[in-house]
């Protein structure tokens, strides 16, 4: 071996190794595989000083860096769960703060929070989720590469199912855990996709969809009972003359009277189809309007789930800094740390609202009902001279907050109101909460106005300004 190797002039290695970033010769669903990227998180995670970071900067390098960095894996091996359950753990930590040495609590379950904006959560990729559908582009590439080496190799080892479209089931129990993952997900990939008939001899007549959007099978079960062969592909059913043909299923019987219409309603759903000779069968992505499969777009597919209406278009504005962005989504969820919360969470104090001392302090009294919170809202009603009516909670108020109304002018500046304003009440709580420093209702006016200028990128002028000029002049820059 030393003298093949001195002549060739390379090393001595040995299983398992690394190539091309890969483990080669382990078993991927062994934890330690995932040592090195789980090394990646804790690396990259001791660069960010975490205590320095608002919540909105964790967001934003939780979005671009950290969620990125096991994608390489995940495109081609299925991760174990307790390596996800790891994973999400340090991301879940980095969010909120946590982590080793300090234990701070999770305002939101991990589930909302990798839903989309609009669905209410943050827009963080589930692992698991990502996996799947990192590992469909496999399964879209088998079925639509035909001269690729590796699909070649896969096909001879485990031959093909009926059509082509993937490998048979693989089960045998060595040397085959790649694969053998992948190719468990065919089923729930091939109903995200329908096939396009051409010559019709890769597409089953009655099992695959191919007619609109459900199989013959489901919407005729009658007449696939009574089918000669339930097996048969498109091109079999399908019976030529001179014209150019005309489709023929062939039934084990005769028709009773009450099934003849039912033959009709088949042959009505089958005569805008035509069998087209020297053009192959093939495989159409269903998410995507224009029929290739995404990552993006099986991803989506996969994580629907939340419906409930949620005010993502008045929280996430790129006008408004992500910090108090996410403040808003907090507070539309009701998961500030009020005073009722902190009493949830076993802590021993008095309820009473920070900023009036009289009610009892929640989220919603706090950001719509205490007095100095009033006094900001009628201040933005009077500044664009409209009349309101406050919901009963935080998320209610937002999902109404329409700004078509103002004019498009306004609408800008109208839309960054409610956030600028609870941020205002929420960071004036603060300073009276752990600074004891307290200001007037001018001072907050004030401050939440040259807050709200300084979102909007603009640069008073001319201090004489009236409110109402004062919002026109500003909807011009």
């Amino acid at each position: 071996m030393e003298t093949l190797a001195s002549v060739l002039g390379c090393k001595i290695g040995s299983l398992p190794t690394t190539y091309l970033g890969l483990p080669l010769g382990a078993p991927y669903k062994s934890t330690r595989v995932w040592d090195a990227v789980e090394e990646r998180f804790r690396k990259r995670l001791s660069l960010w000083k975490r205590q320095y970071l608002s919540k909105g900067g964790r967001l934003t390098l939780l979005q671009s860096t950290l969620s990125s960095l096991p994608t390489y894996f995940l495109s081609l091996f299925v991760i174990p769960k307790r390596v996800c359950a790891r994973l999400e753990k340090i991301q879940r930590d980095f969010l909120w703060g946590g982590g080793a040495l300090e234990n701070k609590p999770h305002l939101v379950s991990w589930k909302v929070i990798c839903a989309t904006k609009n669905d209410g959560g943050l827009g963080i990729r589930k692992l698991a989720t990502f996996n799947k559908a990192l590992l469909g582009k496999w399964l879209w590439r088998f079925a639509n590469e035909n001269d690729s080496l590796w699909k070649q190799i896969i096909s001879s080892k485990y031959s093909l199912q009926d059509g082509g479209w993937c490998s048979k089931v693989v089960r045998d129990r060595y040397g085959v855990g790649v694969w053998k993952a992948i190719r468990n997900g065919w089923e729930n990939f091939q109903s995200h996709s329908r096939f396009i008939v051409g010559d019709g001899t890769r597409v089953k007549f009655w099992k695959d969809l191919w007619c609109e959007n459900h199989s013959l099978e489901e919407v005729f079960l009658t007449l696939f009972n009574l089918s000669i062969n339930k097996e048969n592909w498109v091109a079999e059913a399908w019976e030529e003359d001179g014209v150019g043909g005309s489709w023929g299923p062939r039934f084990s019987r005769h028709l009773n009277d009450w099934e003849v219409g039912e033959v009709e309603s088949l042959l009505g759903k089958l005569l805008p189809m035509t069998i087209r000779r020297g053009v192959d069968d093939s495989l159409q992505w269903k998410v995507n309007k224009n029929g290739t499969f995404s990552v993006k777009s099986f991803y989506s597919s996969l994580s629907r789930g939340i419906n409930s209406p949620f005010p993502a278009s008045s929280i996430w504005t790129h006008w408004v800094p992500i910090r108090a962005s996410f403040f808003g989504w907090e507070a539309a969820w009701n998961r500030l740390l009020t005073t009722d919360r902190l009493k949830r969470f076993g802590w021993s104090i008095p309820n009473r609202c920070f900023l009036r001392k009289i009610e009892e302090e929640s989220t919603d009294h706090l950001l719509l009902f205490c007095e100095k919170a009033r006094m900001l809202w009628l201040l933005i009603f009077s500044l664009f001279g409209v009349q309101w009516v406050m919901h009963s909670s935080v998320k209610r108020n937002l999902l109404g907050w329409h700004g078509t109304f103002v004019g498009k002018k306004r609408e800008k500046a109208w839309r960054a109101a409610p956030i600028c304003l609870m941020w205002t009440i929420w960071k004036e709580r603060n300073r009276r909460t752990f600074e004891d420093i307290e200001r007037n209702d001018q001072n907050i006016k004030s401050i939440f106005l040259y807050t709200f200028v300084n979102w909007a990128r603009v640069d008073i002028k001319d201090h004489t300004l009236s409110l109402i000029d004062f919002v026109d002049w500003l909807a011009t820059k």
